[in-house]
């Protein structure tokens, strides 16, 4: 099998461009065709593999890296990009009209208006409460978008990673439901959904599928503490009653579409760092989904998440080694098709864009943070991977950076499909790899 001298010459972006290469050892080919190729683990799936040197321009190894996999999670890796090319640092908060007593309201799919997660870094809630309008005017006309991405699974309306897409999110777009003590009652956040819970046995805490009622059993009453998220459906009456129980105006709603530019202004500011960390160290899918959505409305006005998808895909994305399959920010469709190489080209790119100390801030830390906070944890505390995990069912990837023993950064994108093992037995199985290669890459 050829390693090393695979259509290389295409394995790049735009900016990339080969230099002479070094000579791989052997021993790095030898240990890793034996830990890769011949685990008896990843032989129980289908797995793909590769390790390149940014600095060098160099790919030291690779395996299946040309094959298409479902990448789960590692498709927030290219929202991420997306993200950091198109809005450099700020994002379209609100889009807004002032006529007399009257503010007219379009949302930029900005999401941490009343977000209990973002609770002093909203933006949108410090600027509505200072205004003097007694009457607000919602609109969605510039919202051309479905609630729920492409090849997602209809029955996971009621978990907290699957939220419904809109150009004004409020609350996250969820039920937060909390209790703390057994005899304590359940609260929910936002407080109008308390009187929409009630009680169903047996039942789990859940939703009605096309409606805001949320069911609770004697399982919830028992247990000593509870934190949890529901998603709710999503309309503009709901969002007009819950800004005016919020902020105390009169709020009204329409489909009006977007003004001309020049006839609106724009709310900006910067996006906090805090953002990117929650969105990517616990792999957010709500702040996933909505990322697209501003970076459409910042680039066409209105939100059409498949036409910008397209354009970061066929444009922006257009020289990576192997075209991306890609239809939504999160990563919960099985619809997304991606190579190692592909996303290696993604992670490469972003090292010439973010600085590597605020990068390494926002991924997760091998031992420290996010979802890889229990797994691959460096010596002396010190994390020598920062990655990008991806985990659906009988799917799970891990996409990222690693430091050697001797500082030198690389990169790598580890990819597995169909296997029928429990992830932990894959992560066992990689971190054996990844330990090596810190010990033994120059």
């Amino acid at each position: 099998m050829l390693r090393f001298f695979l259509p290389l010459f295409t394995f790049s972006l735009c900016v990339i461009t080969l230099q002479a290469q070094k000579t791989v050892s052997r021993k790095l080919v030898s240990h890793l065709t034996e830990s890769v190729e011949n685990s008896e683990v990843f032989q129980k799936g289908f797995t793909g593999f590769a390790l390149f040197d940014p600095e060098e321009r160099q790919l030291l190894y690779q395996y299946q890296a040309d094959k298409y996999f479902t990448p789960a999670s590692n498709t927030k890796i290219l929202t991420f990009y997306a993200a950091q090319t198109l809005l450099r640092g700020e994002w379209p908060v609100i889009h807004y009209q002032e006529q007399g007593d009257t503010l007219r309201i379009w949302g930029t799919g900005y999401p941490l208006l009343l977000h209990p997660d973002f609770v002093g870094y909203d933006t949108l809630s410090q600027w509505l409460q200072q205004r003097e309008e007694k009457t607000w005017i919602i609109s969605n006309g510039h919202f051309y978008d479905e609630r729920y991405g492409e090849g997602w699974s209809w029955d996971d309306y009621p978990y907290g990673y699957q939220m419904e897409k809109a150009a004004l999110p409020v609350y996250g777009n969820a039920a937060h439901f909390s209790k703390t003590g057994h005899l304590a009652p359940i609260k929910v956040i936002p407080e109008h959904f308390q009187d929409n819970l009630v009680y169903e046995n047996p039942s789990t805490l859940s939703r009605y599928e096309d409606r805001n009622i949320f069911t609770f059993s004697d399982r919830a009453l028992r247990v000593e503490k509870l934190d949890r998220s529901i998603g709710f459906h999503y309309d503009l009456p709901l969002v007009a009653k819950l800004l005016q129980d919020t902020f105390k105006r009169t709020v009204l709603y329409n489909q009006d579409t977007l003004p001309r530019a020049f006839r609106r202004k724009t709310l900006t500011a910067p996006i906090p760092d805090t953002v990117f960390q929650q969105f990517l160290q616990d792999s957010d899918n709500f702040l996933a989904e909505q990322f697209l959505q501003v970076v459409s409305a910042q680039r066409y006005g209105y939100i059409n998440s498949p036409r910008i998808l397209a354009y970061v895909r066929d444009t922006l994305l257009a020289k990576a080694p192997q075209p991306f399959d890609w239809v939504d920010g999160s990563g919960l469709s099985r619809y997304n098709q991606f190579t190692p190489f592909s996303i290696v080209s993604v992670l490469d790119q972003l090292m010439t864009q973010v600085n590597q100390d605020q990068l390494f801030r926002f991924f997760p830390a091998g031992g420290v943070s996010g979802t890889i906070e229990g797994w691959y944890e460096g010596p002396k505390n010190q994390p020598f991977i920062y990655a990008k995990t991806g985990t659906l069912r009988h799917i799970h990837c891990l996409s990222g950076y690693l430091i050697s023993d001797s500082g030198k950064t690389y990169i790598f994108s580890f990819m597995h499909n169909n296997y029928p093992d429990k992830t932990k037995t894959l992560k066992t199985e990689m971190e054996k790899i990844l330990l090596w290669l810190r010990a033994n890459l120059e």
